[in-house]
């Protein structure tokens, strides 16, 4: 009685292991197959900006960029919606930050920001980007000439409409809709620039060509839209971007 009742145990194990091997298989076959991660690349970074912008531009060796056409790229790539007040701006910045929707600009060896009475020092990230660049290659260009260690003043970033009212006052070259809403552009001035080794502000004319060749230069790679203002004696500058072209992590297999 003992062994048949083993038995009958012995074959209801293996039927329940053969069920379960079976289910594992079926489970295994049915599962659907695991999606290749995708990366979003930079859109200043990497991409061609010749190629691939996302509003139209064409390659210039003139710093002759008119606003709507800096407008345009402005409102393509940049904040969806200027800051009304300088109290919006106030109550919303830090979610912005924290979402890397604006990134704030700081001194550094790259640049230094003037007082800015009518700008707030936040870009988004492609502006950032574009900006180091900017100041990377001017830096490199004083190595070439022998002109010395100094980097360039940012005399504008981001402003609210409050803020662009107050200034159109003032300034008779400051748009009623700036590209200056949407955190896509800045204003380098050209008067003086700041010596990092001895710590004092000159103009110098070598540094003025140098910039503007970095800046021409860029500009005929489309990576930026620029037009030289005499009266703020600043170049205004608007970042170009790239459409998002989504590169895969893992290559497929091959054939």
């Amino acid at each position: 009685m003992t062994s048949t009742l083993f038995n009958r145990q012995k074959r209801l194990y293996l039927y329940i292991f053969i069920a379960l091997t079976f289910i594992v298989l079926i489970t295994i076959y049915l599962w659907p197959p695991k999606k290749q991660s995708v990366r979003i690349l930079n859109k200043y970074v990497e991409c061609d900006h010749v190629k691939n912008p996302t509003a139209p531009i064409t390659p210039s060796k003139l710093l002759k960029d008119k606003n709507d056409l800096q407008l345009i790229h402005a409102m393509t790539n940049g904040l969806k919606k200027p800051f009304a007040t300088n109290a919006e701006f106030d109550s919303t910045i830090t979610k912005l930050t924290r979402n890397y929707t604006l990134v704030e600009v700081k001194d550094c060896r790259l640049y230094h920001l003037k007082q800015l009475k009518h700008s707030q020092p936040y870009l988004i990230p492609e502006a950032v980007d574009m900006l180091n660049e900017i100041a990377v290659r001017f830096q490199e260009k004083q190595k070439e000439k022998k002109l010395g260690n100094y980097c360039f003043f940012l005399t504008s970033l981001l402003r609210t409409e409050e803020t662009q009212n107050k200034l159109s006052r003032r300034n008779g070259n400051a748009a009623e809709h700036s590209t200056h809403f949407y955190g896509t552009t800045v204003d380098i001035s050209y008067k003086h620039f700041y010596n990092l080794d001895n710590d004092s502000i000159e103009p110098k004319w070598e540094l003025i060509q140098a910039l503007t060749q970095t800046l021409v230069e860029m500009r005929e790679e489309c990576k930026l839209l620029a037009v030289k203002e005499r009266k703020q004696a600043c170049f205004h500058i608007t970042v170009v971007e790239c459409m998002p072209m989504p590169e895969e992590s893992t290559s497929k297999d091959s054939l």
